[in-house]
């Protein structure tokens, strides 16, 4: 009672929040707070300075530097950690104001809304947003030549629609039912998730809100036409993510109890189960990296449930069924595995910014050994620090992929400054709030369909195109000035819902709000979109699709968490 008076004045004075005697909330505030400092500092200074490190040379030179990074994190993390602390226990009186309906009309109500808002955009794009990497994955369906490089069920889903397109004559009436297709099932899930907030008894104001974020805000409309895996994995991510909380919950009772709803420990039952592990399985196979990171996610999640040998029980299953299933797929379709070259982005890009920024400084010897992977005549021009791609295609590293790890090794040990600052500015959309070089990495202009969004119409073999025909050419000027030409970026605020690294925030904040409201058993549902974001670190460089499930999952996880809290501060104040 004495701290919750204390803290009655804190929403309306900011600087009450350094006097208040609440040390959680200072602990849990600054854990937010310094990160978010600390990328803002070392963001600035790559994006001006083109190091962390500052000016270097000598030992006087970094301490300076060292001390000014210091200086300027503390600076900054005080109104970061008054930001999260104001979240923290903000929000009082917002509750309340839900209404109970019957779930399945309220996911059939917000999935409609969602799809009627979608369609004047579809109309724009007719047939479909043919980008990305569409016209290698037909490539592969033209000539039965498959590869596991792209997930093979998105290959085969994509493929399904450009076979019908040819069976009746036309490819673009093809991709428009895919277009269809995908704007009913991302819709579906959307929906699924605002009325899963529903049941939660979220404020219908904040419903409303994440309504017009997934109905209006142009990512969604135009990714829901796009023919990019990420999409559909983005919204199994989601689904995945909303499922986690009941299995987990249902994992976490003593294992004598029954569940509240009266269908004994098992929760939703078997069926749940089930559901949950098709969900997992679909969520595999449609991204690569996604196995990693729920493999990681696995002992993790294990440690946080009291019922750990269903958890495991059940991931062992999910894993056995992902591996038949992805065997049975490249059995069917005598797929060619992958190029190992997209594990390798980031140590290649090392190599590069070490060749290009200390060329003279490098030892004879190895730099002749650095010229067998990554010869000078070409490194110097196609390095990027944001795109690793042009070094990534070219470098050679199948012919001794062991002396190619050793000469790696070796510049890392002589140039780790080096190494570090070529790995941040590689990632630098992922963390960096600020950052504008993920919407230009391939380029910019209505023109070339390149920006923010892909929206370039690929090019496919004669008899094989797909033509566009926009029957709203206005809308679809609007929707290219804002997603090709960054035009959002001239709008304050509102240019943060577009950056990539907003969306790690908030969910770095998720899990400080859950430490902090001591509702530990909350992490777990996030543990796999952590382990998937780290994955994405390691990519070859940063785009809105890659972290599109993070976009579309942590505002509601968020807003759930956020909205769960409040019942229990205002039952604290009372």
């Amino acid at each position: 009672m004495k701290n919750a008076k204390k803290m009655e004045s804190f929403p309306g004075n900011g600087i009450s929040f350094y006097l208040v005697a609440d040390r959680r909330l200072l602990c849990h505030a600054f854990l937010w707070g310094v990160p978010f400092a600390v990328s803002c500092v070392l963001g600035w200074r790559l994006v001006h300075e083109g190091t962390v490190f500052g000016p270097g040379g000598t030992a006087f030179a970094y301490a300076g530097s060292f001390f000014l990074f210091l200086l300027e994190t503390v600076l900054l993390s005080l109104p970061a950690a008054a930001l999260a602390a104001l979240v923290l226990r903000g929000g009082q009186g917002m509750h309340g104001l839900c209404e109970r309906r019957e779930d399945g009309k309220m996911w059939l109500f917000y999935s409609l809304v969602i799809f009627l808002c979608w369609m004047p955009v579809f109309l724009a794009y007719y047939p479909s947003v043919f980008a990305y990497d569409a016209e290698g994955q037909l490539y592969q369906v033209i000539a039965k030549d498959y590869s596991t490089h792209h997930p093979l069920v998105h290959t085969l889903f994509l493929g399904a629609f450009f076979r019908l397109g040819g069976a009746v004559g036309s490819y673009q009436t093809g991709m428009a039912v895919h277009s269809v297709v995908q704007m009913l099932l991302m819709a579906a899930a959307f929906g699924r998730a605002l009325s899963w907030l529903y049941e939660k008894k979220v404020p219908k104001g904040i419903r409303i809100l994440l309504l017009v974020f997934y109905a209006l805000f142009p990512a969604n409309s135009i990714l829901a036409l796009s023919t990019t895996k990420d999409v559909l994995f983005s919204a199994l991510v989601l689904l995945y993510t909303l499922k986690s909380y009941r299995f987990v919950d249902d994992c976490s009772r003593e294992p004598s109890g029954s569940g509240a709803d009266g269908r004994g420990v098992s929760g939703e039952g078997a069926v749940g189960t089930a559901v949950f592990v098709l969900l997992a399985v679909l969520m595999l196979l449609f991204r690569n990296n996604a196995v990693y990171a729920y493999v990681i996610s696995i002992p993790i999640v294990g440690v946080g449930v009291k019922k750990r040998k269903k958890y495991l029980y059940v991931s062992f299953i999910v894993l056995v069924l992902f591996g038949i299933s992805a065997f049975v797929l490249k059995a069917a379709t005598c797929a060619q595995n992958g190029s190992p070259r997209e594990m390798l982005s980031v140590p290649l890009q090392q190599m590069a910014r070490a060749r290009v920024e200390a060329e003279e400084q490098i030892d004879p010897s190895l730099r002749q050994e650095l010229d067998k992977y990554m010869p000078a005549e070409w490194v110097f021009a196609a390095y990027d620090p944001h795109l690793a791609d042009p070094v990534k295609n070219r470098a050679v590293i199948h012919d001794d992929p062991a002396g190619l790890i050793r000469a790696w090794m070796r510049l890392g040990l002589q140039f780790p400054t080096i190494y570090a600052d070529a790995f941040l500015d590689n990632s630098l959309g992922m963390w960096y709030l600020w950052d504008t070089s993920h919407a230009q990495v391939y380029g910019i202009g209505t023109e070339s369909g390149f920006g923010y969004l892909s929206t370039d119409n690929r090019t496919m073999p004669a008899g094989c195109e797909i033509v566009e025909k926009s029957f709203f050419p206005g809308l679809r000027a609007l929707m290219e000035r804002i997603v090709s030409d960054n035009t959002y970026q001239k709008i304050p605020f509102v240019r943060l819902l577009f950056a990539p690294a907003l969306y790690w925030w908030l969910l770095w904040l998720y899990m400080v709000a859950v430490l902090y409201h001591r509702k530990k058993r909350q992490m777990l549902p996030a543990v796999f979109l952590i382990a998937y974001y780290l994955t994405l670190l390691l990519s070859p460089t940063v785009i809105v699709r890659y972290l599109y499930p993070l976009m579309v999952t942590v505002p509601v996880i968020f807003s759930y968490v956020w909205t769960d809290n409040l019942d229990r501060m205002q039952e604290n104040t009372q």
